[in-house]
Parts: C-alpha cells; structure tokens; sequence
C-alpha cells in the first residue's frame, strides 16, 4: 500500500517513531521494524523520511493499547516518490483536522495540569479515537525550555506540548501553520502512586 511518512519523532537515545498515513483511506499508520512482539522503533538513520511515499507491506501490531491505534509492522519497503507541498497536499485530503482553540486538539478529551501540560488518563475510558493528528492553531506557539506555548493571555501561560521532533525548533509557529499532535505512550514516574497517563506532544508543523 501506498503511506505517506507524516512524522518523525525522537524516542530514546538511538531511535524514532515513524508516523504515516495510507493514500488509499487516509488512516493513520505508525511503522514499526520487525523483532519482537509489538515491533520495534525504527532506528535513527532510517531511510523513511517526512514527505514521501513509499510502497509498503505490513501487518497490524498484534499489541494495541487505546488510543495507541495505529501500529503496524513493516514486511517490506519500496520508495516510490516525494510530494512537493506537503501541507496542501494534507488540506486536499480532507483528513480531520482540529482547528483553533488547543482545547480542542484530541477531541476536547485532554485533562490540562496545572503545569500546562496536556494528558489522558488511565482512571478514564474516555479515549479519542486516534492518538495522532493535524491541529490548524488560531494562535502563534512559542518555544520555550522544550515545549511550544500556547498562551491564553500576558498573565496566565496556558497550555504547553513538549517538542519531540527531528528539525530543529524554531523561536514560534505562527497561528494558522498546520501542525501535527501525538500522543506519548502510557507512562507513570517510577514508584510513584500516580495512575499512568499519555501526554499530548508536538511532533511537528508543515
């Protein structure tokens, strides 16, 4: 099949999550190598890079954890071509895209820390239905200490997603640039009494 390599983003030391989507019905696909039950991360000089197509056979992770719906596990790998003007190519798609307000990234279904840090939690059923997708921002994101700020206003520093891309970080993404949102894989600091949670990230802008 026809996927499209949307996203890049560090994981570990030596490796990276690999983020696509299938041309032929728009889903989302996250690809992993073969190895281990669940497949691995690709390694850090993967070939697949943001932008182009490639033919590839895979199968579904038989290790899926909601909302962490996008596993598959790659058989086989073919370049076929690069597209030109990624983020129109991605508005052409008519793929779902949250607009505006952050709150409304993931369905309006995160839980905001008082750090500004956004999550789900493991105490709730209440998932999206993907943990990735596009976010068009009705407001320019600054770059601070690692994450992208939203600001809510001069006094209250509002919400933040900590940048887990490949590129460089830039200084702000101004409002209305296409971005792309994931979610982290369930987690809880060690030898804590904390329930796990998935933290919302910034994986990168078009």
């Amino acid at each position: 099949m026809e996927v499209l390599i949307l996203s890049k983003t560090h994981f570990g030391p030596n490796s990276v999550c690999v983020g696509g989507m299938l041309l032929e019905n728009n889903r989302y696909v996250r690809l992993l190598k073969p190895g281990r039950t669940g497949g691995w991360y690709q390694y850090a000089d993967t070939p697949l890079h943001i932008g182009q197509v490639w033919d590839i056979r895979f199968n579904t992770s038989d290790i899926i954890i909601e909302p962490h719906n996008e596993d598959v596990i790659i058989q086989n790998q073919t370049y076929l071509r690069t597209i030109d003007n990624l983020p129109q190519f991605i508005l052409n798609r008519n793929v779902p895209i949250w607009r505006g307000n952050i709150n409304n990234i993931f369905e309006g279904k995160l839980t905001w820390a008082n750090t500004g840090a956004g999550y789900l939690s493991k105490n709730s059923n209440v998932h999206p239905s993907h943990s990735v997708g596009f976010w068009l921002s009705d407001r320019a994101l600054s770059f601070e200490n690692d994450h992208y700020v939203y600001s809510i206003n001069s006094l209250l520093r509002g919400r933040k997603l900590k940048y887990k891309g490949i590129p460089d970080a830039i200084a702000t993404i101004p409002e209305n640039t296409l971005i792309r949102v994931s979610l982290a894989k369930w987690w809880k600091p060690d030898n804590s009494t904390q329930e796990e949670r998935c933290y919302a990230q910034l994986s990168g802008w078009y």
